[in-house]
């Protein structure tokens, strides 16, 4: 992505550079291989349906979301969550993990912190996701920008849980809205809208050891552009 809009660096290219460090120091499962999570592609359906007390209209014109979040945000950075609550226990709690997880990352940015408590409470330690989140936080801090915008995620698939505790969860960001901030001057770091807007994601979400505790973020894998599948 361009410097100029959004994050100071992208996601894919944090991404990128997290494995290669872990790569480099050893870290990850120890093998220097990551273990396939099978059966990502099993997406839940999304309901047209209005809910309860709503009427027709009123469900296509709300703005959808996937849940209120304790993470709090600006007024000026919206997240948008476009995808249904799996029915599956397991599965609801890893991409209601999975979404904190991008909360975190942009509190992060906005904090200006690195070593933020809050990302801190939904990444797994010395893991990519963890890695990558950092380094793209430092980024901004180092460039002075923060975020603005509205980020919107949507076509969410969720494999099957292995070893009752790892589940992958792929999304498409919409970033067409979303950008870099200047914290000195509040200038918004505006371009034209490109391919490069739609992302793809996959997570891997660990399940937590003690009940009532989140999902956190493991590895975060760049799946490439997604302008087609974001559109459809």
């Amino acid at each position: 992505m361009h410097l100029t809009r959004r994050p100071a660096v992208s996601l894919a290219a944090a991404t990128v550079a997290a494995a290669l460090l872990l790569a480099g120091c050893g870290g990850g499962d120890g093998d220097g291989k990551s273990r396939k999570i099978e059966g990502a592609d099993d997406a839940g359906k999304k309901s047209s349906q209005p809910g309860p007390g709503e009427s027709e209209d009123d469900s296509k014109s709300k703005e959808p979301d996937f849940r209120t979040s304790d993470i709090k945000l600006p007024d000026d950075l919206k997240m948008v969550f476009d995808w249904e609550q799996p029915s599956d226990p397991d599965k609801a709690a890893a991409l209601d993990g999975a979404a904190d997880y991008m909360r975190a990352m942009n509190h992060g940015s906005v904090k200006q912190d690195p070593k933020d408590p809050v990302l801190a409470q939904h990444v797994v330690p010395l893991q990519t996701a963890e890695e990558a989140a950092t380094k793209k936080i430092k980024l901004d801090t180092k460039a002075g920008y923060t975020v603005t915008g509205t980020e919107r995620f949507s076509h969410a698939k969720i494999g099957d849980v292995v070893d009752s505790k790892l589940v992958e969860v792929s999304f498409c960001m919409n970033q067409r809205e979303f950008f870099s901030k200047e914290i000195k001057t509040g200038k918004v770091r505006r371009t034209k809208e490109s391919d490069e807007d739609y992302l793809r994601i996959a997570l891997v979400m660990q399940k937590p050891e003690k009940p009532r505790q989140v999902w956190k973020a493991r590895s975060l894998e760049f799946k490439g552009e997604g302008k087609r599948l974001c559109e459809s």
